[in-house]
């Protein structure tokens, strides 16, 4: 079990670039202009959350922080986790953000085919 534990350290050093990063349960909804996203980040302050979009993609990280003190059972250790979704055209200014009983909630306008920009190139 070990063994495999540590398959899995190995290759989340990989994809999160040598830092090991845990994900945690999301769900995509379609909604009517775009997308709804809900992540699970139970016991998580919203100041060590970090939403980012690039490139049509977007990307949740979060650290759960080690509480100090003399602990008999240490199971929730200092986590890093870390999700990318790839969305597309999305209207990056219309992006928001609600953190609510460990759930965070992303709402996501996507592009219409009127909010592409339409520009005649003049050859010179």
């Amino acid at each position: 079990m070990r063994e495999l534990e540590r398959m899995f350290e190995d290759l989340n050093k990989v994809v999160f670039g040598g830092e090991v990063g845990k994900l945690f349960p999301i769900d995509i909804l379609e909604i009517e202009n775009g997308y709804e996203v809900l992540a699970e980040l139970p016991g998580i302050k919203k100041e060590n959350i970090d939403i980012t979009f690039e490139k049509g993609n977007l990307t949740i990280s979060a650290i759960r922080e080690k509480k100090e003190g003399k602990y008999l059972i240490n199971e929730r250790v200092l986590s890093k986790y870390k999700r990318t979704i790839s969305l597309g055209d999305i209207k990056e200014d219309t992006i928001s953000a609600k953190l609510e009983d460990g759930i965070l909630r992303v709402v996501i306008i996507v592009k219409k085919p009127e909010d592409f920009i339409k520009k005649n190139i003049i050859i010179e």
